[in-house]
């Protein structure tokens, strides 16, 4: 850590922004904690590889993937799933890609595809994983010193407004920042106080420490089902520090965990216990458990019959106190004012409509730089954190903890990627590609299709 950064953290806490309803919500670590929200910018694909109009209104996922599927992983052998490797239309970072259910129907959740679906997107993280802590693999791209993570965003019933998960399939972003993106990173940070109202509403969700308290009481009572597993204690001055990232965090004994049928199922029971949990919140506040139609939100109940309804959860006392005063911040949304925000800007309706619960996102990761000497598969301990969201739109993607800062925002599509760029990171996608393949022909056996070959800009992935 700079000695700038250190300097910045053992200042006192700064006073949360007067006239925020949420701000009570927020921990006094939260207003310290240093945030790049602005600083790593990541450019799109070359011109002429945007997303076409056909590819944008397709009504399949493969439609809209069309150009950019490097293979095809059928799974039909427990369920009918097919997986989708794609190069991405607007990446998160030079050298990633997203592994996506394409079946015609929408899959948004880990309950929602088979168990051996899971146990392939999964596995492909690992090889994934693998792959870019390969010596002779970080040599000829030039990852030497960067730094990977895995993502997966859900928010099945979100369909209305901006959304965390905006294609509703079940998928994995694969990503990996090499050390000329992360040099982005160098210099002193700033904290949320810097940024107006409507930035910090979606990038410090009012939710999320709750939440993560939520979270890690539920964690503490589910069946890991992982030797080594453990559920860590809620630590916002930790957060605030860059030790570790928001959410409640589970500390898992190695990115080999990836593989086995127990981490799949704990993901599926982590997401069918989050679901009840949230179903449970949303009757509480409002006396429904139903999700409510697009371009409407549940009345609230009273401020009494919240905390009445709050207090027969039983739960602990210090998260009790802030979803109450999660009710007394929350506003009821009149069919007027919804019918403005249908039409207005993303940005307002992104700061005024909150998300359908449950809304979250998983993050996997190593702390520390991959190197030849310590690459990223080898460690010895990977942590898994869970966020909740409750106004914020930017998924774990995103918006993420990155070298040490907990909060980093990838401000995507900041220029071009030249032709040549592209298609040293196709080179890359397709390297990996035929290495994931090799590795699950004991799942999936033929299930694993063509990797295809990319050729051009205008044809793309053939």
């Amino acid at each position: 850590m700079s000695e700038t950064r250190r300097n910045q953290l053992a200042e006192p806490a700064p006073a949360p922004p007067r006239g925020d309803p949420f701000a009570a919500l927020l921990p006094a670590a939260a207003w310290r904690m240093p945030v790049l929200w602005n600083r790593l910018r990541v450019p799109g694909p070359p011109a002429n590889f945007t997303l076409s109009g056909a590819e944008l209104t397709a009504a399949t996922p493969l439609g809209r993937f069309h150009r950019r599927i490097v293979t095809l992983l059928d799974c039909a052998a427990d369920g009918g799933d097919r997986l989708a490797l794609v190069d991405k239309a607007i990446p998160h970072a030079h050298f990633d890609l997203m592994l996506s259910e394409a079946s015609e129907r929408d899959k948004p959740s880990p309950g929602d595809v088979a168990p051996l679906t899971g146990r392939v997107l999964w596995r492909t993280g690992l090889e994934f994983v693998r792959f870019v802590s390969d010596p002779q693999i970080m040599a000829a791209y030039g990852l030497a010193d960067g730094a990977l993570q895995l993502a997966l965003n859900c928010d099945p019933d979100t369909r209305d407004r901006e959304s965390v998960q905006a294609a509703k399939q079940f998928h994995l972003h694969l990503l990996y920042w090499s050390a000329g993106e992360l040099a982005q990173l160098a210099g002193a940070a700033e904290t949320p106080l810097h940024y107006d109202a409507y930035t910090r509403r979606q990038l410090l969700d009012p939710f999320g420490f709750v939440g993560a308290r939520l979270v890690t009481a539920l964690l503490r009572t589910l069946d890991l089902g992982l030797v080594g597993a453990e559920v860590l204690a809620c630590d916002e001055d930790a957060v605030a520090a860059g030790h570790r990232p928001p959410g409640a965090l589970l500390r898992l004994p190695g990115w080999a965990v990836l593989a086995e049928p127990a981490f799949e199922q704990l993901i599926r029971r982590l997401h069918r216990r989050l679901t009840a949990l949230a179903r449970l919140l949303l009757a509480a506040f409002t006396g429904r458990g139903d999700v409510p139609v697009p371009w409407q939100r549940h009345t609230l109940r009273d401020r009494d019959g919240i905390a009445t309804a709050l207090a027969a959860l039983d739960l602990p006392a210090e998260s009790a106190a802030a979803l109450e005063a999660l009710a007394a911040a929350l506003r009821d949304l009149p069919p007027t004012v919804l019918a403005r925000l249908r039409c207005g800007s993303p940005a307002l309706r992104k700061h005024l409509m909150t998300l359908n619960p449950p809304s979250y996102a998983l993050n996997l990761f190593a702390p520390g730089r991959n190197r030849p000497s310590a690459p990223t598969a080898a460690a010895s301990a990977v942590y898994l954190s869970v966020q909740p969201k409750l106004f914020s739109g930017t998924g774990g993607a995103g918006l993420l903890a990155l070298d040490g800062l907990p909060s980093v925002r990838v401000c995507r599509g900041a220029g071009h990627f030249s032709v040549a760029q592209w298609h040293r990171r196709a080179a890359l996608q397709r390297a990996f590609a035929l290495h994931n393949a090799e590795r699950l022909r004991g799942l999936i056996g033929g299930g694993c299709g063509r990797v295809r070959r990319f050729v051009d800009c205008e044809r793309g992935w053939v």
